[in-house]
């Protein structure tokens, strides 16, 4: 019977991280029972954590001390399909910082700096491929003894990471300073020994007329290394040659082979098709033009010196014939190239020299990026409570019962929310009762009144109006909106609401008026710029209108509350965009004067108003950066959720609330793409296996 000894234990702080550092266990072979305790592995499940909080767990298993530079913002997620060792880890944590745009560099006491790629290059490296851990930045000095310093740079120099990377000859010393990533640090030392220990004879260079040296090289590459050759062949995109390398029956071979493939092309003019995957030809098209027909001095773009023609994936090639290109643009450039578009396949056209396209397609290629979204987030709250008190006497006498001279008087306080005394009396005087009904309506608060009224004695009429109001209103919205780099959206939750311009009579027959519409509600109007350091620019107008029910007016009013302006954000910052804080308080007194004043009495003949107003309005904003797919399905898969909770609390029927979405990995494992929410449609394979009450109306109508 065969003991079994478990493996060692390790465990990570659970504050550091929301890492799940699982021990591997299990029954090791009797070989292994002699054997010291193999290294402790773990699992890693890493999900919305800051930098700062993986490092801490990287720091708990590996002892390395980690310093942030405070430019290295934002959150990551890792998970890895197997359990791995501190190494590995370590190695995992760069590869996952390199993923998100940061570098780690060893300082010189031994501790890790994580900082930006873009200014990796600033910090104080190590010197030597001896002194970098992992994938960290390091610098290196290549010594050549038969190439020159500024040849081999050439060389060197495409194969370098354009965003860390640096390429520096020392022709007195004859060396190269390179500062690049470790891996391809060992990559570039390595091809160094290799083509500087051929001796300066084995070394030849081949001028190539016709084609393209780079894709001459990859033919070059295939053929000899089908025959066995371990001759050597190198690109030198700057002088359209290619560089040979071995003995002299080896570099023999190579003339012979390039003399083969650099034929003169039977035509002088090829034609193109080039698919563009995310930029809008027509775009591109604009950019060609411009590039070739600027007039303030911009040239067409450099041709190559030869091309062996498009690859039959990419592109179609044959000789441009008398039938012109039907597209939705063209133009054509300086070097003989003509372009168009072809808008249903959203494909660009060339048609011109083979040694011009290539470095045209070189430019399409690079402007048919994938662009970032930006996902900005709006929180408009606004808080206002508005009180009001009203206190007053209106009375009035009058005695026609005699003749000649009538005594009379009155106190009348009328306001703009509630009738005089007089109108009241002079509607009830005359029996009027529609009016009557009128103006008693107007009344706010307690009213209370008494009077006789007669027309041939004396008439009173006496009228006391108390009001006390309290309106507090919170408002609170929340428009969300997504959109490409530097690309401008709007959303508007609202009305379109009518508004009359002006009226036209003519002849006192037949009048009309004009009518405008106009939008009041929510509206958001955004243009976001994502910055080389993750930072976003935002040029907003947002609106908040709505109609004031409360204002008598001859035509329709509006609250509007508009800002417009341009800010600078952090991904994933949050920003106050603007905001109001008011206190408006007011106090109006109606008295007859002197009578007023009287202690007590005074309150008969004064009429007051007090009035109060606090608003407190507050706008924010948050920007977020979504660069791939992954970071959109996880946004859309948050907004679903939460809206799906939002129908629970509600209570809605089953049949009406949103379905549970299916897990990311079984998504994945049913090869399918997009949205989260396309997956959960997809797998019912229609609308109504989303919605079931949708399923019952379809199958009531088809009976």
């Amino acid at each position: 019977m065969t003991a079994t000894t478990p493996s060692r234990h390790s465990s990570l702080s659970a504050s550091a991280i929301r890492l799940a550092l699982l021990l591997c266990t299990g029954l090791p072979s009797a070989s292994l029972l002699a054997q010291s305790d193999p290294a402790p592995v773990y699992g890693v499940s890493f999900k919305e954590v800051s930098v700062a909080e993986f490092a801490a767990g990287v720091s708990d298993i590996t002892g390395t001390d980690f310093v942030i530079d405070p430019r290295v913002r934002g959150t990551l997620s890792v998970e890895s399909p197997k359990p791995v060792t501190a190494d590995e880890l370590y190695g995992l944590f760069q590869n996952t910082l390199q993923n998100h745009g940061y570098a780690t560099v060893r300082l010189p006491d031994n501790r890790v700096r994580i900082v930006p790629e873009q200014v990796a290059r600033t910090q104080p490296l190590p010197v030597g491929l001896d002194d970098a851990q992992g994938n960290e930045i390091a610098t290196e000095v290549l010594h050549t003894e038969n190439l020159a310093a500024a040849e081999l740079a050439g060389i060197l120099e495409p194969l370098i990471d354009a965003n860390v990377g640096t390429l520096t000859p020392n022709p007195g010393s004859n060396s190269v300073v390179v500062t690049d990533w470790k891996a391809n640090l060992g990559r570039l030392k390595r091809l160094t020994e290799r083509l500087d220990g051929y001796r300066q004879a084995d070394t030849e260079v081949f001028s190539v007329t016709h084609a393209n040296a780079k894709r001459l090289v990859q033919t070059l590459k295939d053929v000899l290394s089908d025959d066995g050759s371990t001759a050597t062949v190198v690109a030198d995109a700057r002088a359209n040659a290619v560089v040979a390398f071995g003995t002299s029956s080896q570099r023999r071979q190579v003339a012979t082979l390039i003399a083969r493939l650099d034929a003169p092309q039977d035509h002088d003019t090829t034609t193109a098709v080039i698919p563009l995957n995310h930029a809008d030809a027509a775009d591109v098209a604009q950019v060609l033009g411009d590039l070739a027909n600027s007039a303030s001095g911009s040239r067409a773009i450099p041709p190559r010196n030869g091309s062996t023609g498009s690859d039959g994936a990419d592109a179609t090639e044959s000789q441009a014939g008398s039938q012109s290109l039907a597209a939705a643009s063209s133009g054509s450039g300086l070097d003989g190239v003509a372009f168009a578009v072809h808008p249903s396949t959203n494909a660009l056209v060339l048609s011109g020299p083979p040694s011009a396209l290539e470095g045209y397609r070189e430019l399409v290629s690079r402007l048919d990026m994938r662009r970032a979204q930006v996902a900005v987030e709006a929180i408009i709250a606004e808080i206002t409570e508005s009180r009001a008190k009203e206190l007053g006497v209106q009375w009035l006498f009058g005695d026609i019962s005699g003749e000649g001279t009538v005594p009379a008087g009155g106190v009348n306080f009328p306001s703009a929310s509630s009738p005089g005394i007089n109108q009241i009396a002079a509607a009830a005087a005359s029996q009027d009762a529609s009016t009557l009904g009128s103006l008693l309506g107007n009344l706010n608060g307690v009213t209370a009144g008494v009077g006789r009224l007669s027309s041939g004695g004396v008439s009173f009429a006496m009228l006391l109006n108390a009001l006390r109001s309290d309106t507090q209103t919170n408002l609170l919205s929340t428009p969300s909106l997504t959109t490409l780099d530097n690309a401008e959206a709007s959303i508007l939750v609202g009305q379109e609401v009518p508004f009359v311009t002006g009226s036209t009579t003519v002849d006192n027959t037949n009048p009309f008026q004009t009518i405008q519409r106009e939008d009041v509600g929510v509206k958001l109007n955004i243009r976001p710029t994502i910055g080389a350091d993750n930072s976003i620019r935002l040029e907003i107008i947002q609106e908040v209108s709505s109609i004031d029910e409360g204002v008598q007016a001859s035509d329709v009013v509006t609250n509007k509350r508009e800002i417009e302006t341009t800010v600078l954000t952090q991904n994933g910052g949050i920003i106050v965009l603007g905001g109001l804080i008011s206190d408006e308080n007011a106090n109006a007194e109606q008295k007859v004067p002197l009578l007023g004043d009287i202690p007590g009495v005074g309150r008969l003949f004064r009429y007051d108003r007090d009035t109060q107003d606090k608003r407190n309005l507050m706008v924010f904003i948050r920007a977020r950066v979504l660069r791939d797919a992954p970071q959109t399905q996880q946004m859309a898969r948050q907004q679903y959720t939460r809206m799906r909770q939002h129908m629970l609390q509600a209570e809605l029927p089953g049949d009406q609330a949103l379905p549970e979405l299916p897990s990311a990995s079984a998504t994945s494992a049913s090869g399918m793409s997009g949205t989260s929410v396309s997956g959960a449609a997809a797998s019912g394979n229609s609308l109504q296996a989303l919605y079931p009450s949708a399923r019952s109306r379809l199958g009531s109508l088809a009976q």
